[in-house]
């Protein structure tokens, strides 16, 4: 109903990985299995995500979606630094508090959106090919870059061994792979592609030897008739992607998120002209004929389970944990919701003077109506952490850079308090992985009453454009 039925998925890890009463219903290498799964699930959700987006709408929403990840990226880290003043008492009846690298520890764990959630909300909701859908999509794929670059950060502060090239490769091998992409689609692959599909409905001329010309038919007939060759070819381009991006250090994700890209646009280019039964049973049929149900009934909803098993439950309620965590989480909250704020200005700075050329007087009244309803959505989904708000989290504490000092101590020190950080910082990553998908699905469920009230519904169920047109 409210389009974030991945909430139920979670808490069903919070109770089988890490129940209350203290005994695990699965083992470690059970939880580890499923989080392997999980992992395989995301990255199909990703997939999908690259195959729904329009790549050309992508290109122009590039400054929106990078202004969106760059205030989401800065504010948490910069409220972070509230934490200097929350007390924590040690075993000896001292207070400590956390250091500025604990500080920016915990802002490093809440500054990226949970790219998993992002797609789950859209996909359900069906914006993906929405502007603002397109918006979050570039948003989300830029904080998952940015989440690498903070795990090899908090790394290298626990390690104290600092390298400029350590911390740059995720970026560097991210848009590179990025690049070489756009470079060879249309120099190499779409040319490769064409002669392909052009040798495959050539007929052969008369004055073709014999033999020649039945070895150049019995090829084709082989190609034409091999069993699944859109699942092979699609799943080749996904595995090639993934690989090359693990061996260069660059986001699996995001590799995930092109090769879904890629396989849209070469799907594109080999079907006929004028053949819309094989456009609207392209590339997105196969995935959801081949991939769509594993990723949707057993995946997926393991991905979201494993957020579950990474939650201590038992320690989080702690009554001088618990204010911190609450008060922490509305930082973060209001410092992932400022970034509403961008689209607001982007609609000020177009539409101050500034008349639409060919619009009539009641579509020029539509235009200039504030994009509350898309501030807002994108605020709620960029709160939505996640799997990286955990990793990091969990790495800052292995590496012991939640530390904390006495004010009347300059020296720093990895204390058991430490964990008490660490809960804090995880109520913070748990409540916004919460708040995040149950705001967005209000207010899509408004948005769809009020399009069924002004116009009838979309056969797939997806958000028309009347209620997202004034959005320029």
């Amino acid at each position: 109903m409210l389009f974030c039925g991945l909430l139920g998925e979670i808490f069903v890890g919070i109770i089988w990985g890490l129940p209350l009463g203290g005994t695990s219903w699965l083992s470690q290498s059970v939880q580890e299995t499923v989080q392997s799964l999980g992992y395989l699930g995301l990255i199909g959700i990703v997939f999908e995500g690259g195959l729904g987006t329009s790549i050309s709408q992508l290109k122009k929403t590039a400054l929106m979606s990078v202004s969106i990840a760059t205030a989401g990226l800065c504010l948490p880290i910069a409220l972070s630094f509230i934490l200097l003043r929350f007390p924590y008492v040690t075993q000896d009846g001292d207070t400590v508090y956390p250091t500025p690298l604990a500080a920016f520890s915990a802002g490093a764990s809440l500054c990226s959106t949970s790219l998993g959630t992002t797609f789950a909300i859209l996909s359900a909701a069906g914006m993906q090919k929405t502007r603002l859908g397109v918006v979050l999509v570039g948003a989300a794929m830029m904080d998952d870059v940015v989440g690498l670059v903070m795990v090899k950060i908090i790394t290298a502060l626990g390690s104290g061994e600092i390298s400029g090239w350590a911390i740059a490769r995720p970026i560097i091998a991210s848009f590179a792979l990025m690049l070489v992409t756009l470079a060879i689609t249309p120099w190499v692959l779409l040319p490769l592609l064409r002669a392909v599909v052009h040798w495959l409905h050539r007929r052969e001329g008369s004055s073709e030897a014999g033999a020649k010309k039945k070895l150049n038919e019995r090829c084709k007939s082989i190609v034409r008739d091999m069993p699944h060759t859109g699942f092979i070819l699609v799943t080749l381009i996904l595995l090639v992607f993934v690989t090359i991006a693990a061996f260069v250090d660059a986001s699996i994700l995001f590799a995930s998120f092109l090769a879904g890209g890629l396989v849209t646009t070469l799907w594109a280019a080999s079907e006929p002209q004028g053949d819309e039964v094989a456009r609207q049973d392209g590339a997105a049929g196969v995935y959801e004929r081949y991939y769509g149900p594993a990723v949707t009934y057993v995946l997926a909803p393991f991905f979201f389970a494993s957020i579950g098993f990474a939650i201590p439950v038992r320690d989080m309620f702690n009554g001088s944990i618990v204010w911190k965590g609450v008060l922490y989480t509305l930082l973060m909250f209001l410092a992932k919701a400022a970034v509403g704020s961008v689209v607001y200005a982007e609609y000020l700075i177009k539409r101050i003077g500034r008349p639409l050329p060919g619009v009539d007087s009641a579509q020029e009244s539509i235009s200039r109506r504030a994009p509350h309803f898309q501030a807002l959505t994108i605020s709620l989904a960029m709160v939505a952490r996640g799997e990286i708000g955990f990793l990091i989290a969990s790495l800052s504490l292995s590496s012991g850079t939640l530390t904390l000092q006495a004010v009347s101590s300059m020296a720093a020190q990895d204390s058991p308090e430490s964990e008490g950080l660490f809960l804090t910082i995880t109520w913070a990553v748990v409540l916004c992985t919460l708040i995040g998908p149950v705001g967005v699905g209000i207010m899509v469920s408004r948005l769809h009453r009020l399009e069924s009230r002004s116009s009838p519904p979309s056969l797939d169920g997806s958000i028309g454009l009347t209620s997202l047109s004034p959005w320029m």
